[in-house]
């Protein structure tokens, strides 16, 4: 009784979809103005739209990650800085030091949001005369004889911190340190009015509760992503002027990497979506041979992208390198829909002459199906507004908004524009005997599903379980380095780096202590040291931590210059009240190091990993070698903090495996949910959703054979290709159950299905498959993987449709007839 409502229900929303096209026709003028507000309301937006490719753009803006490193960088300043790696003939030659000299000045003249340069020529040296701590700059004393060259070499290569930091193990390579401001200019420029009136040592934190009511605090702001550009940018240019042959310059870091994917985005959102649009316009005048065909679908699904990019803006959504695919996207599925109506209303034209029946008919028809397709594709891409991925997140909730908006134009808008545009009588009229190619290609699938169900079927379970076998070998990623094209200047850069200086990503540990002065305990300082000497021995799979660094090291390189620079003193003092002296003997020297390194009250301590960039799943397992020395040494304390650009990205790699496994859950509960409403059958849902899964299956499977990894991009294979591939399924089911009702015969209304419908399900696939097709054309290595495998997997999806689900409709009805004959 419950599935007879349903389908009254069905019957009377068709009819509804049919007089609706009447009203239509009957309004397109008044429909038409008000479609049109609708979009010049939103695509007033668009020019205010925003752009992220940042690593905090893969976090939502409340994330506690996101908050503990905004923390981190408000205290101590941006741990993500571009390292200028330079090969010279020879580092301590004269000519060699004078280009660095210039190169480091004309970085701190001309680059915008620069917090710091560091490299030979201005790190912090120290020496002792008669008892006296004398704190300078490396080079403060310009070396000009052989004599001073030879000292500046020696007094560099035995400098532990130095090391794997401004010079290779080598002597061979040297490197220049450029680090931005991590928040807008205007609160850096407050902290450091600040800081200077009280100085580090005398700057004292405010009682809690009279700040907020005498100087309220602003939020601070990271900086932004045209910031970060234009930092970029502006080092690059520098390096431009600089780089000869004899002073030879390679670019990495995160801030260059940001700046590079969102050049890539830049360069390739227009061809991506020009190519689409030409794509699809061949393909429209070879099904339809009209004008009309072509024109208004491109006018429709146009219009519908104009509104969605616009409702980005609205809502203050920045586009980032995930959401990068949602204009090709909408145009492929966009006009999908308006096949589908199409098809219906040009062969009710051709056949009866009324514009207005042709509608009407159309919408009848089709609509429903059309509306309930659209759902589930919106219902796949909101799989993943749960994701804790932000990109991945915002491209499910307006991906499926701009797709309830290409529906919408399409049932309302498209109809409109037909009734306004007048139509030859005199249109071909084919014999009743021609058969179009594709449907006698359409019709020898179905009967040959329908003769063999069978082997269909057991076909079917065989690359069922090839497919299971490859995707037991897919891996989780998460490298955007490895998104840019083979050659690319970062990814030579970034292997250089790894290479000669160990590595450019930071691993942040901070660790809070009760009491001012509490980091100058020697006891603390000795657990301190501990640390460094074992993470510095620590390696998994391709990781070397290069360089572990906190006070500890300023502590002994001072203690061992006060004591006539002999290595046996390169040691911790044991006695609180002598660091204490000597960390006020370097504060009062002139430097502000230690502002890196500690809070004003000596109650937080900062220790750095920097390690070689490789895929974040390996940081993993680094993690879980790390984490039990640091609460063996550390857990007693007040709290301690893992934070920086490495936990970042495992993090990421952490939200994308919860990510994927509840988006696949999500939109296979939602859409078999829908799918069952809509044939109004629970056998012959979950039945349907076979020929759905079997096309993720397969897509999953080529990714684990081609050893293409599972990162924020791919995940979103699996929920699209299932919301997209269960549209075919839809009008398959919906035609195949209205045939079969009137006919009574499987064969029959698998001939009927697939010569109708069939035709609009194969375009659709053509369309839909070539607008992810289109992605392969990308120089972005990730966008390739997306676009090939989504692409296959949609024309997997309408092999199921016109073989699988055939022969299984065979099978159900089949075994329900002879059990009704039997009785």
């Amino acid at each position: 009784n419950r599935f007879s409502m349903i389908k009254e229900a069905i019957r009377n929303t068709e009819a509804a979809f049919e007089n609706s096209g009447y009203w239509i026709h009957d309004h397109p003028k008044r429909v038409i103005l008000m479609m049109l507000l609708i979009v010049v309301f939103l695509a007033f937006q668009l020019p205010s739209i925003q752009f992220d490719t940042s690593t905090e753009s893969f976090f939502e803006k409340d994330d506690p990650t996101l908050l503990e490193y905004d923390a981190f960088r408000e205290q101590f300043g941006r741990d993500e800085i571009v390292l200028a790696l330079i090969h010279p003939k020879d580092v301590f030659e004269i000519t060699f030091l004078e280009k660095l000299k210039a190169f480091h000045q004309e970085l701190e003249e001309t680059v915008p949001h620069l917090d710091e340069v560091r490299s030979l020529v201005n790190v912090t040296s120290m020496r002792g005369e008669e008892g006296e701590l004398i704190i300078e700059e490396l080079m403060e004393d310009w070396p000009e004889t052989e004599e001073e060259i030879a000292q500046l070499r020696k007094r560099v290569l035995d400098n532990k911190i130095y090391r794997n930091f401004l010079v290779s193990e080598d002597g061979l390579y040297t490197a220049v340190m450029i680090r931005s401001n991590a928040f807008a200019e205007s609160i850096q420029e407050e902290a450091l009015d600040a800081m200077l009136e009280g100085g580090f040592e005398e700057e004292e934190q405010q009682p809690s509760g009279t700040s907020d009511s005498e100087a309220p605090e602003e939020p601070l702001q990271r900086l932004s992503d045209e910031q970060n550009t234009e930092f970029v940018g502006a080092i690059k240019q520098v390096a431009a002027n600089h780089r000869t042959l004899d002073f030879p310059i390679d670019l990495g870091g995160s801030p260059v990497m940001v700046s590079d994917l969102k050049q890539k985005m830049f360069e390739e959102m227009p061809k991506f979506v020009i190519s689409s649009i030409l794509m699809i316009a061949l393909l429209l005048s070879l099904l339809f041979r009209r004008i009309s065909g072509v024109i208004l679908p491109l006018l429709t699904v146009v219009l519908s992208l104009f509104s969605t990019i616009g409702l980005f803006s609205m809502t203050g959504t920045k586009l980032t390198i995930i959401s990068q695919i949602l204009p090709s996207f909408l145009l492929a599925v966009g006009v999908g829909y308006s096949v589908h109506l199409l098809v219906i209303f040009y062969r009710h034209l051709r056949d009866q002459g009324n514009k207005r029946e042709a509608i009407g008919y159309a919408l009848g028809h089709s609509g429903l199906a059309i509306l309930i397709t659209s759902l589930t594709t919106a219902g796949g891409l909101l799989s993943f507004s749960p994701v804790k991925v932000a990109p991945v997140s915002d491209l499910g909730i307006f991906g499926a908004a701009g797709v309830l908006i290409c529906v919408s134009f399409t049932l309302i808008l498209l109809p409109a524009l037909l009734a306004l545009i007048p139509f030859s009588s005199d249109s071909k009229k084919k014999t009743p005997n021609q058969k179009n190619p594709a449907d006698r290609i359409l019709k020898s699938c179905g009967d040959f599903a329908v003769s063999r169900p069978w082997f269909v079927i057991a076909v079917s379970l065989g690359i069922a379980l090839i497919s299971s076998i490859g995707a037991a070998q897919l891996q989780f990623s998460h490298d955007p380095i490895q998104w840019l094209p083979d050659g690319h200047s970062l990814r030579s850069a970034n292997q250089a780096i790894n290479d000669h200086m160990k590595g450019s990503a930071n691993l942040e540990l901070v660790v809070r202590r009760e009491g001012e002065n509490a980091v100058k305990d020697p006891e603390f300082m000795n657990r301190l040291e501990e640390f460094n000497q074992f993470a510095e021995t620590q390696t998994y799979k391709d990781i070397l931590i290069g360089k572990s660094s906190s006070i500890v090291d300023t502590v002994k390189e001072i203690n061992q210059v006060l004591n006539e620079d002999q290595e046996e003193y390169y040691r911790v003092p044991q006695d609180r009240e002598l660091i204490a002296q000597e960390l006020l003997l370097f504060e009062n020297g002139g430097t502000d190091d230690l502002e890196n390194l500690v809070d004003t009250p000596f109650s937080q301590s900062r220790i750095t990993l920097k390690s070689t960039w490789v895929d974040a799943n390996q940081f993993v397992g680094l993690l879980e070698q790390l984490e039990p020395k640091v609460n063996q040494l550390f857990g007693g304390e007040i709290s301690f903090t893992l934070t920086g650009l490495i936990p970042m990205m495992v993090k990421t790699i952490t939200f994308v495996m919860e990510g994927m496994m509840i988006s696949y859950l999500i939109a296979g509960f939602v859409i078999t949910l829908l799918m069952i409403v809509l044939l109004a059958s629970l056998k012959l849902g979950l039945w349907s959703m076979i020929p759905n899964f079997l096309p993720i299956l397969v897509g999953l499977g080529v990714m684990g054979m081609l050893g293409l990894p599972l990162d924020a991009m791919s995940i979103l294979v699996g929920s699209i290709a299932i919301g997209l591939a269960v549209d075919d399924t839809v009008h398959f089911m919906h035609n195949f159950r209205r045939y079969h009702l009137i006919h009574g015969d499987v064969r029959l209304a698998v001939e009927k299905t697939l010569t109708s419908t069939g035709r609009a399900l194969l375009l659709t696939t053509i369309v839909l498959s070539s607008g992810f097709f289109i992605f392969t054309i990308s120089t972005m290595n990730n966008l390739i993987s997306f676009g090939l495998i989504t692409g296959l997997t949609i024309i997997v999806a309408l092999l199921g449709d016109i073989l699988l689900a055939p022969a299984m409709m065979t099978l159900i009805y089949r075994n329900h007839e002879s059990k009704r004959v039997s009785t």
